[in-house]
């Protein structure tokens, strides 16, 4: 036998007892109630492991007494809690049907009734019942809080948009953050359909709200490079830089796509170089060593590979090593020693990028600006390869 259900009928016979007596109280005739026997009735069935008969026997006794609201409402959370929505919807459902119910026992079974149709992605119903609590100035922090994540769920982001408002009106929290991205989720739909104009509205509106949004700048340079306006987008991507050298590994590649339009690769080679002063990240160094083979200079690109081993703590006796000429006569000169050292620093460093949630710690390998597993806005960051030296770069 489940000792929950023990526990929960205990506190009823006492409930019992005491509005037994209170009935009697109030009356010179002696008044029966039908909820003892109601409660020896499922104990018997409890004790028999009959759990759901023994329930369905109680909550039929407790209908017909309006001093059991309450309890009903928690048996009806009980049951959501446990995944049995349907029956939580039936008991909230014909909690709601009775009559002479007291306004602010109405509005809390609505709320509840509410919370079963979205656990059951009844979206829509869930969705009426919320938007009529959230009238109610006690209920419309949590109703507001729950429509933001159903219109999440849903993609509705001119709701969540509104939504978010509503709730920082009703709990004075700062959700400028939080709108920023649901005005860069549009900007995103919007890019992606060729909808410039509207997008561009969108990126404003996220700035707006958040103006260092790391999000809306990036997304600002990709618009302005799809309108071929490169040096723009540069100057964006940029800002992102020096704002948040975390992020540089993530604007790179961007950078270097607008330098290419551009025809100017040896200003993304100097773009490298600032980065690599900025934030000593290995992949930063790889990306300039790749560049550096790219253009036709792998000598500098070899030079600068082994420079940066020899400042790194961790390798500089692995460098003297392989500079001694020990190991076989290994000559780090050689054509081939090149693509030996480019293996060696991957081996050990990996070049894949990584990222970790902030709040729950939730790992990936791609950037989710929604955590995938808290659900929380903007907590997902890279992992630092290196510490970040200070410093900004010139536009």
């Amino acid at each position: 036998m489940n000792p929950t259900w023990l526990l929960l009928l205990l506190p009823l016979a006492a409930a019992s007892g005491w509005y037994a007596a209170l009935r009697g109280s109030r009356s010179p005739r002696t008044v029966r109630s039908d909820i003892p026997q109601a409660y020896i009735k499922s104990l018997n069935l409890l004790l028999n492991e009959q759990q759901d008969k023994a329930l369905d026997v109680l909550i039929s006794a407790l209908e017909t007494h309006e001093e059991t609201v309450e309890i009903q409402l928690a048996l009806g959370n009980l049951f959501r809690r446990r995944g049995e929505i349907e029956r939580a919807t039936q008991l909230h459902q014909n909690l709601i049907a009775r009559s002479g119910l007291e306004p602010d026992q109405r509005l809390l079974a609505l709320y509840e009734l509410g919370q079963d149709y979205y656990k059951a992605g009844l979206f829509d119903r869930a969705e009426s019942l919320l938007l009529e609590v959230a009238e109610a100035v006690e209920y419309s922090e949590s109703a507001y809080r729950l429509l933001l994540q159903l219109y999440e769920q849903e993609k509705e982001w001119d709701n969540a948009i509104d939504s978010a408002k509503r709730l920082s009106e009703a709990s004075g929290e700062d959700l400028t953050g939080l709108l920023a991205q649901y005005y860069c989720e549009l900007a995103e739909e919007r890019m992606a359909s060729g909808m410039y104009q509207e997008c561009a509205g969108f990126i404003n509106q996220a700035l707006t709200s958040e103006r260092n949004c790391t999000r809306a700048l990036m997304q600002s340079g990709r618009l302005r490079a799809i309108k071929n306006e490169h040096l723009l987008a540069i100057r964006e991507w940029t800002k992102i830089v020096n704002l948040h050298p975390e992020m540089l590994t993530d604007v790179v590649g961007l950078v270097r796509q607008s330098y290419q339009s551009l025809g100017r690769l040896s200003d993304y080679r100097k773009f490298l170089e600032r980065c690599i002063e900025l934030n000593n990240d290995v992949r930063l160094m790889m990306t300039l060593v790749d560049l550096l083979i790219e253009i036709g200079q792998p000598n500098q690109a070899r030079n600068r590979l082994l420079t940066w081993m020899r400042n790194t703590d961790s390798l500089k006796s692995l460098t003297g090593l392989i500079e001694s000429g020990t190991g076989g006569g290994f000559d780090y000169r050689s054509d081939r020693s090149l693509d030996f050292l480019i293996d060696l620093v991957s081996v050990l460093f990996g070049k894949t990028r990584s990222y970790e949630c902030r709040n729950c710690g939730f790992k990936g390998k791609s950037m989710h600006w929604q955590c995938p597993g808290c659900k929380n806005w903007n907590s997902t960051g890279p992992s630092r390869a290196a510490p970040l030296p200070t410093g900004k770069i010139d536009r």
